[in-house]
């Protein structure tokens, strides 16, 4: 995936400040002494060198989803936060300076990468944020120590995006019913009751009163209800004209 975010950020900037690719390049490499003495055009350096989970928009447990009609549950994606140190190298120092401040000008104008910028296989995730990180000086001298290069100026730039969860799994079929027995180990006498699941699928349900012989519920918000009844049981929902239906040996009741 991370290959698929530098593309995404490439597009960005080519677009944002107008890079040419017959003009100048852009690199991921490792911007040391032989990277650098390798060059022999105007190059725009993205180097990542810190991936992180961001513990602050963690997320957990599951969501569900609708995927060609079916209901799926999903873990919840992974925030993370990439940074990036930005370079400009060129055999002209003004043209450096140049490239590097309008690489600056569109990442503080810009608060994310647009989807537009993302490839395909970035099809689904948010747009990704986008901004100047903390870092002082001092952090990016060390970082250059490390990759034993000339040190430079540059700029550090921070893109929060996800990492996709696990593949979703499917949701079990709905509950129709639900039936409860109760027995009395002393006596042997047992007593047995079953709840009728049903959906009612007219406009105007939400609130209305369904009874059944022995019970009665009213309808939730997105047209569902559960009540004690039996096979054989007569519903009855209070719309205008009532709605019957009987309920079924087994299963649950829709009502249109």
């Amino acid at each position: 995936m991370l290959q698929h975010i530098d593309s995404a950020l490439e597009s960005f900037l080519r677009t944002s400040i107008g890079l040419d690719a017959r003009d100048v390049d852009v690199s991921f490499d490792p911007p040391d002494r032989e990277w650098g003495g390798s060059l022999n055009r105007p190059t725009l350096n993205l180097f990542l060198w810190s991936i992180n989970r961001n513990t602050d928009r963690d997320l957990a447990g599951q969501r569900a989803a609708q995927v060609d009609g079916r209901t799926v549950y999903a873990n919840a994606p992974v925030p993370i936060e990439l940074r990036y140190l930005v370079t400009a190298w060129s055999a002209d120092h003004e043209d450096e300076k140049q490239l590097l401040g309008s690489t600056l000008a569109a990442v503080v104008s810009h608060r994310a990468i647009s989807t537009d910028h993302y490839p395909q296989e970035l099809d689904g995730l948010p747009a990704a944020e986008l901004a100047l990180s903390g870092t002082g000086a001092e952090q990016q001298a060390d970082l250059w120590n490390a990759l034993d290069g000339q040190l430079k100026p540059g700029i550090q730039v921070t893109i929060q995006t996800v990492l996709p969860g696990e593949a979703p799994t499917p949701a079990g079929a709905p509950v129709e019913s639900l039936a409860t027995r109760i027995a009395d180990p002393a006596t042997s006498r047992a007593s047995a009751s079953r709840r009728i699941a049903g959906i009612a699928r007219f406009e105007g349900a939400e609130g209305l009163l369904v009874q059944a012989p022995h019970a009665s519920t009213t309808i939730n918000a997105v047209g569902r209800f559960a009540v004690r009844a039996e096979a054989g049981d007569e519903l009855v929902i209070l719309s205008d004209p009532p709605r019957r239906v009987i309920v079924p040996e087994a299963g649950g009741v829709v009502v249109d």
